[in-house]
């Protein structure tokens, strides 16, 4: 329950050559699955989810004090109800901290229409981030600029879901590349000139690039969806099903037409891009392999060398990394035994050991 105190340690298995680590369980209501871990940039917040699999989706945030987590706090949407069966979704976190640390999201109530919110850690109700005298419709698929001098976003006022940029100084808001095709997963490159999105292509779904006045052709493309990008410096980091239905594998590409795959057959997590480690020089994932399920395997993407680093639970998910202090926390979802109802949000600390 949310109100209990903070929830068992678990004894990680010795691997590696190292002492068992400990990990910590954040407090999770008894009724969802926990997903989509999302760091706050200085490692103090983390965001996630709360899914009853029944129409509702909850959001909560929750403060991280040397690994170990507080009670957690639900940011609810005007209008939402405060407990499961309202039909109502808050997903989809992302962190901004320019110009102030914040989480943007999506929400929606009952019978509503998505909309985007952002809320500072511990100060107060969410407010709607694009009113609708700005934009109509639906709004999805935050992303903002490291510098916060621009925001990308995916809305329908056009009827499919187009790509539009929020200039912030000028409060321009255009769509930037008006398709028939439904375009989603926008992200900023770490200098915020260039943006990478996925785009419905002949079926299925391709990688292209916007470059602040123009759109590229395909930055990678082919059999099967290449989706969920995410910029790594110059290079792209994403989820590629090209070898077929059920196969869901990492590749790394440092340009049009270029890619090179460093995992294989890796669990697609609910909503997130592939997790990167904190100098964006390795990619954490886990296995859809049950018998590699309890643990969660991190791969440079130069390829030099991968780590695996064992649990002790279940059917591990959802990794998410961030280094503060020093050290790199990392959080991910696993069900506590064979045969469990739900499953539950992790932390451990992994310095030295990726």
């Amino acid at each position: 329950m949310l109100g209990r105190s903070l929830a068992r340690l678990l004894l990680l298995t010795a691997s590696l050559g190292v002492a068992p680590a400990l990990a910590a369980e954040v407090s999770t209501k008894d009724s969802g699955h926990a997903q989509n871990p999302q760091w706050s940039p200085d490692g103090q917040w983390l965001a996630f989810e709360i899914n009853n699999m029944s129409n509702t989706v909850e959001l909560f945030l929750v403060q991280v004090n040397g690994g170990q987590p507080g009670d957690p706090a639900q940011l609810k949407i005007p209008g939402a109800s405060s407990s499961f069966g309202g039909g109502s979704v808050a997903s989809t976190p992302v962190w901004a901290s320019n110009p102030n640390l914040m989480v943007i999201f999506e929400g929606t109530n009952a019978g509503g229409v998505m909309r985007l919110y952002y809320a500072a850690p511990g100060a107060g109700a969410p407010n709607e981030l694009i009113t609708a005298s700005q934009m109509q419709g639906n709004l999805a698929a935050p992303a903002m600029a490291p510098d916060g001098s621009r925001f990308a976003f995916v809305a329908d006022a056009t009827g499919m879901g187009d790509i539009y940029v929020w200039d912030i100084a000028s409060g321009e808001i255009n769509n930037i590349f008006p398709s028939n095709v439904t375009e989603s997963n926008p992200s900023f490159s770490p200098d915020g000139k260039k943006l990478v999105f996925s785009r419905k292509n002949k079926g299925n779904e391709d990688l292209f690039t916007w470059t602040g006045s123009s759109t590229t052709p395909p930055l990678l493309g082919g059999a099967g969806d290449q989706t969920r990008p995410r910029w790594a410096g110059d290079q792209v980091v994403y989820f590629t099903g090209e070898r077929g239905e059920g196969h869901w594998d990492i590749a790394v590409s440092s340009g049009p037409g270029e890619r090179t795959v460093i995992a294989r057959d890796v669990r697609l997590p609910a909503r997130s891009a592939p997790a990167l480690a904190p100098d964006s020089g390795a990619v954490a994932y886990t296995m859809a392999d049950p018998d590699k399920g309890g643990s969660v395997f991190v791969t440079r993407l130069d390829g030099s060398g991968t780590k695996e680093i064992p649990t002790g639970l279940v059917a591990c998910g959802e990794p998410s990394l961030v280094s503060v202090n020093g050290r790199t926390l990392l959080a991910f979802t696993a069900l506590p035994a064979e045969g469990s109802d739900w499953r539950r949000l992790h932390i451990i600390d992994v310095t030295g050991k990726i």
